[in-house]
């Protein structure tokens, strides 16, 4: 006998309709794959002894990155590094297929034992030459290649080229075949005008214009210095002024990619003060005259110098060293419209019997992005876009990763739609100010702003945005390549701390509540962008 089973139609309707509501949209399940137990986790690791402070081309970065690249497998983000030369990481031997690494060198400069300057006076048939002492009279920023040169000196104030004031202190002043003279750091009005980035931007627009004219090199001093010393200039000129401070020594070194371009041969000398005025002796310029009116945006005449040169010798040593960024793909529907999500896992190493273990820079951001590439993989939807995870190295060295990619990505750089770069995501603004992000972004793009505030909204993340956008987004990381290359990016960064660039940068220090939100709605933004038009 065959017993007939009725179940009402409301029944029926009630259980379709809870089984659609508790279906989770692709958004959602990426959201729930973001586990702040993981993100303690894998912080924790980074950021260990172990790891010994990440620094460029060393044991601790190698292991950081094998690390990261198992996470990726583990995650299911394809490889998007180079093809296999012998074995990989954990001594798997490798197939055809791509690897996590792209492998590059990096050229360490440090100066040799024969280093030279001489101040030369000539009056008359009267030669005098007054030789100066490194460390003490002077500091000389490595160039790529041995040199010997004597060039006659020329004056230029404080050597900044800005449209934005309106000034080029090159002006139509002859520089080839001669050195320039410059004064550290910028004038009052400059400094109200300008933010730092834009100041450190205006002095290096400067120095290029200087080398595409013909300079011998630029030599610069601060009134103010009893000792040779950078003044104001960065060490690295591709970093922020913030992005050096409290560095750990390296040894008078500077790191770059293999070039044939002509800074390689540029020097940059550095006086002291006595040894600056002993150069302009008998020129007419007095400095506290100039300073005071380049200060008030005075017009002045500066003389032209006469009978004076500066005759330099310095011996190099070059090491390569090999370094690597880790790289995945998540593909896309669209393979030529690219998403890259970038951090820097590199840090500054051990020195003087200190770890630097840069929980915050940028172990912070490494997770953030490492976290990020699990989450569109548990959305279980393809994107539209192509979405490449990128593990910079050579961050701390001058942005030297990130510069190597974008020239060596292997497609167009046009097909890059977007740098979302994640450094220092991990602390506080302040203790009383909790919930407060900065995100800049580039301005052209708006939508970037409205985004965020829907997502914030729609996924209830408790963060207070303050909004930055700008035409030349600033800051020392590694989206000011991207910015270079003009290609829009978006950043979150909330405090900037006293642990900074010490070896205090420990996880006992990271505020895990900010950095979750952060990752969190940095994927919101990634989802969306990724799958719409913008």
């Amino acid at each position: 006998m065959t017993r007939k089973v009725y179940i009402p139609v409301f029944l029926t309707l009630f259980l379709c309709a809870s089984n659609l509501t508790g279906q989770e949209s692709p958004v959602e399940k990426g959201l729930n794959a973001i586990s702040l137990n993981a993100i303690k986790a894998q912080l924790g690791f980074l950021a260990s002894d172990w790891t010994e402070g990440r620094e460029t081309g060393q044991k601790g970065e190698y292991i950081s990155g094998d690390y990261i690249a198992s996470m990726l497998q583990l995650y299911g983000v394809k490889p998007f590094g180079d093809y296999p030369q012998g074995r990989g990481f954990s001594g798997m031997q490798m197939t055809s297929e791509r690897t996590y690494f792209q492998n590059f060198v990096i050229i360490k400069t440090q100066p040799g034992e024969q280093q030279v300057l001489k101040l030369k006076t000539k009056e008359g048939e009267t030669v005098k030459y007054i030789d100066l002492v490194l460390n003490v009279d002077y500091t000389l920023r490595p160039t790529g290649q041995s040199i010997e040169i004597e060039a006659p000196v020329v004056f230029t104030g404080y050597g900044l080229k800005s449209d934005k004031l309106k000034i080029n202190d090159l002006g139509k002043t002859d520089v080839k075949g001669k050195f320039i003279l410059k004064i550290s750091g910028a004038p009052a009005f400059a400094r109200e005008k300008l933010t730092p980035s834009e100041l450190s931007a205006a002095s290096r627009e400067f120095e290029n214009s200087a080398m595409s004219m013909g300079a011998a090199g630029i030599i610069e001093f601060s009134p103010e210095s009893v000792t040779a010393g950078t003044g104001n200039r960065p060490e690295f000129l591709n970093m922020a002024p913030s992005e050096i401070s409290n560095r750990p020594s390296q040894s008078g070194a500077r790191y770059s990619l293999p070039s044939k371009n002509r800074e390689e041969t540029f020097p940059r000398i550095y006086l002291s003060a006595s040894s600056a005025n002993e150069l302009l002796k008998g020129t007419g310029i007095n400095i506290g005259n100039f300073m005071r009116k380049a200060g008030n945006n005075e017009s002045y005449t500066l003389p032209v110098i006469t009978g004076k040169s500066v005759y330099l010798k310095s011996e190099v040593i070059t090491t390569p060293l090999q370094a690597r960024n880790v790289l995945g793909i998540i593909e896309g529907n669209n393979p030529e419209e690219i998403i890259v999500l970038g951090a820097h896992y590199d840090h500054l190493g051990m020195h003087d019997g200190y770890i630097w273990n840069g929980a915050d820079d940028n172990g912070s951001g490494t997770v953030g992005v490492m976290t990020l590439a699990k989450a569109p993989m548990e959305t279980g939807q393809k994107p539209e876009k192509t979405i490449i995870i990128a593990l910079w190295t050579g961050e701390e060295l001058g942005l030297l990763g990130s510069r190597y990619f974008i020239s060596n990505s292997g497609f167009p750089v046009r097909n890059i739609k977007l740098n979302v770069n994640f450094d220092m995501i991990s602390r506080y603004i302040s203790d009383d100010d909790t919930k407060k992000v900065i995100m800049t972004y580039t301005k052209s793009f708006p939508a970037f702003r409205s985004i965020t505030e829907e997502n914030i909204q729609k996924h209830g993340i408790d963060l207070s945005i303050e909004y930055q956008p700008s035409d030349d987004p600033p800051g020392g990381s590694d989206h000011r390549n991207f910015v270079s290359a003009g290609i829009p990016v978006m950043r979150f960064k909330p405090g900037h701390r006293e642990e900074y660039h010490t070896p205090d940068d420990e996880t006992n220090s990271t505020d895990w509540d900010i950095m979750e939100k952060i990752i969190k709605l940095s994927f919101a933004n990634i989802w969306y962008l990724a799958n719409n038009k913008w």
